[in-house]
């Protein structure tokens, strides 16, 4: 992952968020999994169409992203018993 995060444009996001886990071990899994998740989602919104090359000039691709987003967040919280 880090020879492909190196080759890529989100490269200088990607070494932050590994020296950010690193230092919040304490918090456990947990909090790491919520902040890579917000991390991805992130890049993702911004940068995904000229990194990965999607044409979406009406918005519809960054709305499913949102939408899939806030989905997995209820959905994780209706899992985890709230």
């Amino acid at each position: 992952m880090a020879m492909l995060a190196r080759a890529g444009k989100l490269y200088h996001l990607f070494t932050f968020l590994a020296a950010s886990m690193r230092r919040r071990r304490k918090g456990g899994s947990e909090q790491m999994v919520v902040g890579v998740a917000s991390a991805m989602f992130i890049a993702l919104f911004a940068w995904g169409a000229q990194y990965f090359g999607w044409s979406d000039p009406d918005g519809k691709v960054q709305l499913a992203l949102v939408t899939s987003f806030i989905l997995g967040i209820l959905g994780g919280y209706k899992a985890k018993g709230g």
